[in-house]
C-alpha cells in the first residue's frame, strides 16, 4: 500500500533554460526539447555505454522528485538514480578524480570496485529490439541487488507521463500520473542504507530518446511509524 507524503518545501526547480545543472557522462547527447531537455542514447546496447545525466546539486534524504517525461523511441529503457554518491561520502561529480574512472557502462554505477552507492529504478523498459519487458525494478547498489519490482506503468511512446518518486530513508515509491505503481522497504542495515547524493537519469539501448520537462525536488517529512510497524 502507498504511504502518503506531502510536499513540504520546494528545494530545486529546473525548467531547462540551459543544461548547466546537469552533468553528462557516457554516450549520446543532451539536447533542447520543447520546453525541456532531451536525452538520447543511440548505437548502444543494454549493459554498455549509456546516456547519463546527473543533477549537480546534492539532494538530502526525505525528498520527492517530480518531472514530466515523454519517451520518443523505444529501443531501450530509462533508469533513475537516487542518493548516488561515493561509499565514503565523495561527491560523484565534484570528487570524480578521487573515484575509479567511469565510461558510462552500467557496471560503473553498481560494481563495488567503482566505489558508488545508490538506489535505482528502471521503467519504460523496452529491449534493444523494441519489445516491452512488462516489469519495472528497484535495485540497491553496490551489488545490483533486486529489492522491489512491479508492473511498468510507462509503456506508451509519445505520451507524456508525470513521474513522482519519494525517498524516505530505505523506503522509496514510484508514481506515474499520480497513480501508485510500486515501492520497497529496505531493512538491510548490514551496510549503510543510501541516504543523500545525486539524482540521475540513464538511457540505454539501441535507440531510446526521452524529453524531460518541469523538474522539481521537494522536501518531505519522514514517516517513523513505517519503520516501527515493519522493522
Amino acid at each position: 500500500m502507498p504511504v502518503p507524503y506531502e510536499n513540504i518545501e520546494l528545494l530545486h526547480a529546473d525548467d531547462f533554460a540551459d543544461f548547466t545543472a546537469w552533468h553528462h557522462e557516457g554516450v549520446g547527447e543532451i539536447a533542447p526539447a520543447p520546453g525541456g531537455m532531451r536525452l538520447h542514447c543511440f548505437g548502444s546496447k543494454q549493459g554498455a555505454e549509456g546516456c547519463m545525466a546527473f543533477f549537480r546539486p546534492t539532494l538530502p534524504d526525505q525528498i520527492a522528485v517530480e518531472y514530466d517525461i515523454t519517451v520518443r523511441s523505444h529501443g531501450g529503457l530509462v533508469i533513475n538514480y537516487l542518493a548516488i554518491r561515493g561509499l565514503h561520502g565523495e561527491d560523484m561529480i565534484d570528487d570524480r578524480a578521487q573515484l575509479p574512472p567511469r565510461a558510462g557502462v552500467m557496471r560503473d554505477y553498481w560494481a563495488a570496485e567503482k566505489g558508488l552507492q545508490s538506489y535505482h529504478v528502471s521503467f519504460s523498459r523496452f529491449g534493444d529490439d523494441g519489445v516491452h519487458t512488462d516489469t519495472s525494478n528497484w535495485r540497491r547498489n553496490p551489488g545490483l541487488l533486486l529489492i522491489g519490482h512491479g508492473i511498468d506503468p510507462v509503456q506508451e511512446i509519445g505520451r507524456q507521463y508525470h513521474i513522482r518518486i519519494t525517498k524516505d530513508y530505505g523506503h522509496c515509491q514510484f508514481y506515474a500520473d499520480d497513480t501508485f505503481a510500486h515501492a520497497f522497504v529496505d531493512h538491510d542495515a548490514s551496510r549503510p542504507i543510501p541516504d543523500y547524493g545525486k539524482f540521475g537519469f540513464r538511457l540505454i539501448g539501441s535507440d531510446v530518446a526521452a524529453d524531460i520537462v518541469n523538474f522539481r525536488v521537494y522536501r518531505i517529512n519522514g514517516n517513523p511509524r513505517l519503520w516501527q510497524a515493519t522493522g
